[in-house]
């Protein structure tokens, strides 16, 4: 009779062993190289977004307005979404500004990070935007989230700057009031350390790999004079403008 062939017990465990082994190792790299991507697809998306409010503000003399999360729907209803209703014009869309009515971009991106652009979402419409301008003529259109905004801009007047912010690999946005930039309002204080409830920096954090693929910290794109006003960038003030009621 002929003797049958076949891997015994202990090589078929040594195999699986030396595939647990492998994939534990190519498992976390390929992890890491998808947000490596994703952090430059961000950067990237933001610099074609920072290229249309340029050429939007050699047009209008001005930037977008901001752009918010839910396009305010939560707090305004679905006017803020509808070109056609007036309110629609008095709301943080200030993005999508930039594909209608005049195309500056073709469509609106959308923060690879973002898990969800929805009321409550931490992502935005085309990446979120303060533009150094007050999305609301009065505090009354968004009281939820106004963040002071109305009164710090009707203070100060309108600043030719602006920043995006998109969330990184944390998929929280370090919880700055945008619409004040290039000022913050009274909630964040001019405490340099302080976080919210969710751990999150109250002022704008640069997103560092060399504190982890996935750390704390925003991904950030800056356009014109953005070092003016007052406002807190790694725990330093930025700008020396006078503090005014509702800033700092």
């Amino acid at each position: 009779m002929q003797a049958r062939k076949a891997f015994t017990l202990i090589e078929l465990l040594i195999v699986v062993a030396i595939i647990a082994i492998l994939a534990a190792i190519a498992v976390p790299n390929f992890l890491e190289a998808q947000v490596r991507a994703k952090v430059s697809r961000s950067k990237a998306d933001m610099r074609t977004q920072a290229v249309a409010m340029e050429a939007y503000y050699v047009d209008w003399n001005r930037y977008t307005r901001d752009s918010d999360s839910s396009l305010d729907i939560k707090d305004v209803g679905d006017a803020a979404a509808d070109p056609s209703n007036p309110i629609y014009w008095r709301c943080a869309n200030g993005a999508r500004q930039l594909t209608t009515p005049v195309a500056y971009m073709t469509s609106l991106l959308a923060d690879p990070f973002a898990v969800s652009v929805q009321v409550s979402g931490a992502g935005a419409q085309g990446y979120r935007i303060g533009s150094g301008t007050w999305s609301y003529p009065d505090a009354s259109t968004n009281t939820a989230d106004n963040q002071g905004s109305t009164a710090v801009f009707q203070a100060v007047g309108a600043a030719p700057t602006f920043v995006m912010i998109g969330v990184g690999p944390d998929k929280n946005r370090a919880r700055m009031t945008y619409k004040c930039f290039p000022y913050m309002s009274a909630a964040e204080g001019g405490v340099t350390d302080a976080l919210n409830s969710k751990g999150q920096p109250q002022c704008y954090v640069d997103y560092d790999p060399t504190n982890g693929t996935v750390s704390v910290g925003d991904i950030y794109q800056f356009g014109g004079n953005y070092q003016t006003g007052r406002w807190m960038r790694n725990g330093a003030i930025i700008g020396s403008s006078t503090p005014i009621p509702g800033a700092f």
